[in-house]
């Protein structure tokens, strides 16, 4: 793809889309905008909620890899390459945009090593609702450093969007105040307490699963081998202490896990960040083994529910999969061995430690350890009122019917918009 072409293609695609007459019932959802070959989360749980209304065009939006979508059924479904006439011109019939991130990164067009550039549809024509992957423990956007939000909001349409935002899902009344203050210029009203349809995956019956999801539950069921699935999951950092991705593992530290793992018929699975730095690994990945500590990485297997739904015990640092794990009342731990330069260096949290997180918050690989072979030994932590309440503070629903709130809010607004024509 040229420059040439785009400069000339996207200024007339910018007019006629302000031209064109937006149909509500026709619904745009989006691949992953950095794992382009998977649609997954919540935009995937609000399509396999709908994907069989006839009454629904639902609209993917692809970016050149197909091959893991693994579609199943659905009706007046059509799924078309964003970067191309045809998904310029589906895009523009679109009446209402479910975004898994970001209008400047759901719709950017990218080529080669580093062309970029962002579609600018109309705002104030169409629906357009965020779908954001998850509850936010980091700050974000508004809330992070001047220096950060600068970085962030290098693109002027990142925060102007916000405000043309109909709908921002959230998971309890403590979330929706974060996030209409994240995503800051929003309206508040407009943030949805509907609970996150992609947790639906989390508690639905296993044979109400999509096939796919279905199938990583008994891959990780085969990994695990009947013993118990110690996940590892720590978010990403832009710098460290350690390394990108989290703690460095020394051998002998490696030595005594095993040891664990051995004493309690149990194996470690790791989930690195999806993004990584110009082909960086991580530390975990050299110990592998696919016996006592499996690789459980987003090539192997897309969502997070089925590997929450096989564990047996969670730890992260500061990522939001333990807010998840609560949904389906796992035990979890902190590994926080760089707390204070997370705080100050990096994003920093929304929330102290001590209040948001019911489990053991350790800064040692001994203590993790110590920690760890209590739980296993004696399960207690789900049933401490500290895990009770924090379930209560993230979750105004537990159930597996978030997607449903979040397909009544959008028929409303539907209906909203006939009435008003």
């Amino acid at each position: 793809m040229s420059t040439w072409f785009v400069r000339c293609v996207l200024p007339v695609w910018w007019l006629y889309d302000r031209l064109l007459p937006k149909r509500a019932d026709h619904w745009a959802f989006f691949v992953h905008p950095l794992k382009t070959d998977q649609f997954v989360e919540n935009s995937r749980a609000v399509f396999e909620a709908v994907k069989d209304d006839p009454a629904l065009c639902k609209v993917l939006f692809t970016r050149g890899e197909v091959a893991r979508l693994r579609l199943e059924g659905g009706r007046n479904v059509r799924v078309v390459e964003l970067q191309s006439l045809q998904g310029l011109a589906l895009l523009a019939c679109c009446g209402v945009f479910l975004l898994t991130n970001a209008i400047t990164f759901d719709l950017s067009w990218r080529w080669g090593t580093d062309g970029f550039a962002v579609l600018r549809p109309s705002l104030g024509r169409r629906i357009i609702v965020n779908l954001w992957h998850g509850i936010p423990l980091k700050r974000l956007f508004a809330l992070t450093s001047p220096q950060m939000r600068q970085q962030a909001d290098r693109i002027a349409l990142r925060r102007e969007e916000r405000a043309y935002y109909q709908g921002l899902i959230s998971s309890s009344d403590v979330d929706s105040h974060a996030m209409a203050a994240i995503f800051h210029p929003i309206d508040p009203a407009r943030v949805w307490v509907t609970g996150l349809p992609r947790n639906d995956f989390l508690r639905m019956p296993e044979s109400h699963l999509p096939t796919f999801l279905r199938d990583e539950v008994q891959l990780v069921r085969d990994l695990k081998k009947a013993r118990k699935l110690i996940v590892y999951a720590p978010t990403y950092r832009e710098s460290s202490g350690g390394e990108a991705g989290g703690y460095c593992f020394s051998e002998e530290e490696i030595v005594r896990l095993r040891e664990l793992l051995r004493r309690h018929d149990a194996v470690l699975g790791f989930r690195m960040h999806y993004f990584r730095r110009h082909g960086q690994t991580f530390s975990l990945e050299q110990y592998a083994d696919g016996d006592s500590i499996i690789d459980l990485g987003h090539a192997l297997i897309s969502e997070i529910a089925p590997i929450l739904r096989e564990a047996d015990l969670l730890v992260t640092d500061y990522s939001s999969v333990y807010i998840d794990a609560l949904y389906v009342d796992k035990p979890v731990f902190s590994f926080a061995y760089d707390l204070e330069h997370y705080q100050t260096q990096q994003n920093g949290l929304l929330y102290d430690m001590q209040l948001a997180f019911p489990g053991p918050v350790v800064g040692s690989f001994s203590a993790l350890l110590d920690k760890l072979g209590q739980e296993l030994m004696r399960p207690h932590l789900v049933a401490s009122e500290h895990y009770r309440m924090a379930r209560k503070f993230f979750f105004n629903h537990q159930d597996d019917r978030n997607a449903s709130r979040v397909v009544g809010r959008l028929k409303n607004l539907m209906a909203e918009a006939r009435d008003g024509e």
